[in-house]
């Protein structure tokens, strides 16, 4: 790994950041904005590839600035040694007289802000700042861009599932009657970063029993037993998530369970097959929800079939019957995670991620297995 005073951009990094600066500068152009601050963690990466807290991008029509502080001085310099933009260090209260003399330089009295992730807080310091300067609050702009990904952060994906995939082997040879489902979900997340995630996607979810029935379970002192056992997690690898559920059975299902297994893994499939360029994303999730409703457990598919996968672990498009005019496209990258769940009995969620092409989806995870065979487990020695 470079050294951090010897860090330079690469060639491919300089014309990443170009084509994804103009493009957002082409989006500001469409919106009427000539000034726009980007203060979304993940969206300045995105576009800066660089990350640091409370590290914003201020961008017009010819100027990029990156306004941080002391903390990233040294991490920065390399971006601003590239000549594509600037590197603007000061404290906190220094960097609106910063932005200020930049829209003054500009004759500019006004600047677009991201309105889903500018607090009212935030919007108040910065009109009281910003004397006379007009805020516009822009809506989506990066979100849409973010939409379709580029060979390099389908690739990270990829990486980001393998790391994930070995993580999850090592923990299942390690798991024992009696380990918690934080201990499971600690030892994920050691697992991953071991392997050269930057962190884990998110808090992995770990439901032994009849935990497994709620959907987003947080994962504590409870002692894994014979049952089901659902787990959900992911990695991060350059800035991009991944994302999969597998579910097993420690010991021997009765015929509704596995029932209920094949069923999830057929809607699964059926959405995963409808996930083809120029689909409205929900009618990817009737597909699923077609499957399971006909096996009678309708009313117990309570979530969207799946959403967008990138920067940030749910993005765009959503994947639910809300998403009636979303519609795939080549390069986006999707999650497909039907479930049922039974309150007080326990459940099942099956999850991919899926890359749509022009000939077609393809299961970026199809290495990982999920065959009720695999899932099905001889329950292990106590601890």
């Amino acid at each position: 790994m470079t050294a951090i005073s010897e860090m330079t951009l690469c060639e491919s990094q300089v014309e990443a950041i170009t084509a994804r600066l103009a493009a957002t500068r082409v989006g500001m152009e469409a919106r009427g904005v000539e000034a726009m601050l980007v203060s979304n963690d993940e969206d300045v990466r995105y576009l800066a590839d660089c990350f640091g807290h409370d590290t914003r991008l201020l961008l017009t029509i010819d100027r990029a600035i990156l306004l941080s502080d002391r903390r990233y001085e040294e991490y920065l310099a390399p971006w601003g040694a590239s000549g594509l933009m600037e590197v603007s260090i000061g404290n906190r209260s220094a960097q609106p007289a910063a932005m200020a003399q930049t829209l003054a330089d500009a004759g500019l009295t006004a600047m677009g802000v991201q309105a889903g992730s500018t607090t009212m807080e935030a919007a108040r310091a910065l009109e009281s700042a910003l004397e006379g300067v007009t805020l516009i609050p822009v809506e989506g702009m990066l979100a849409e861009l973010r939409m379709r990904k580029s060979a390099e952060e389908i690739d990270a994906i990829v990486r980001a599932i393998g790391i994930q995939s070995e993580a999850l082997e090592e923990m299942l040879s390690s798991l024992c009657l009696g380990m918690t489902e934080g201990a499971a979900a600690a030892r994920l997340i050691y697992e991953m970063r071991r392997r050269g995630a930057e962190r884990e996607a998110f808090e992995p979810i770990v439901g032994s029993g009849a935990n497994a029935s709620v959907i987003h379970h947080v994962p504590g002192n409870h002692p894994i037993g014979p049952g089901g056992l659902l787990v959900d997690w992911g990695a991060r690898v350059d800035g991009l998530c991944s994302d999969l559920t597998r579910t097993l059975y420690l010991g021997t299902p009765d015929p509704e369970w596995k029932r209920m297994y094949t069923v999830v893994a057929e809607a699964a499939r059926a959405a995963i097959d409808a996930c083809v360029v120029g689909t409205r994303c929900s009618e990817v999730d009737g597909a699923a929800r077609e499957v399971i409703a006909a096996a009678g457990w309708g009313e117990q598919f309570a979530h969207g079939v799946g959403h967008g996968l990138g920067r940030d672990v749910h993005e765009r498009p959503f994947m639910g019957r809300e998403g009636a005019t979303a519609t795939l496209d080549a390069g986006m990258v999707v999650t497909i995670e039907p479930g049922i769940y039974l309150p007080g009995i326990g459940g099942i969620r099956i999850e991919d991620d899926i890359l749509v092409t022009a000939e077609g989806p393809r299961v970026l995870s199809a290495a990982l297995e999920r065959s009720l065979d695999w899932a099905i487990r001889p329950v292990p020695e106590r601890g």
